[in-house]
């Protein structure tokens, strides 16, 4: 039992959260959160209206920023 305790804990992706920045450094908010794997990351937008697989979390974050006007940061969970 502890064997598979221990294989989940090595395979959790990593969480993270693409947001925008709206004004100054200090506003903004989550456009999408996602996971990353060790050969893919998964979004979804905050609506839940969309969602993706990427080749990493900073792939989603260029692709993503291209189709809005907003500049978007990784921020890691």
């Amino acid at each position: 039992m502890a064997e598979r305790g221990n294989l989940a804990k090595e395979s959790t992706p990593k969480l993270f959260a693409l947001c925008e920045e709206v004004g100054d450094r200090h506003c903004g908010h989550v456009e999408y959160w996602g996971m990353a794997f060790d050969d893919h990351a998964a979004i979804v937008s905050a609506t839940g209206r969309m969602n993706g697989s990427f080749r990493s979390a900073e792939s989603a974050r260029q692709r993503l920023a291209r189709i809005g006007s907003q500049e978007l940061h990784l921020m890691w969970v």
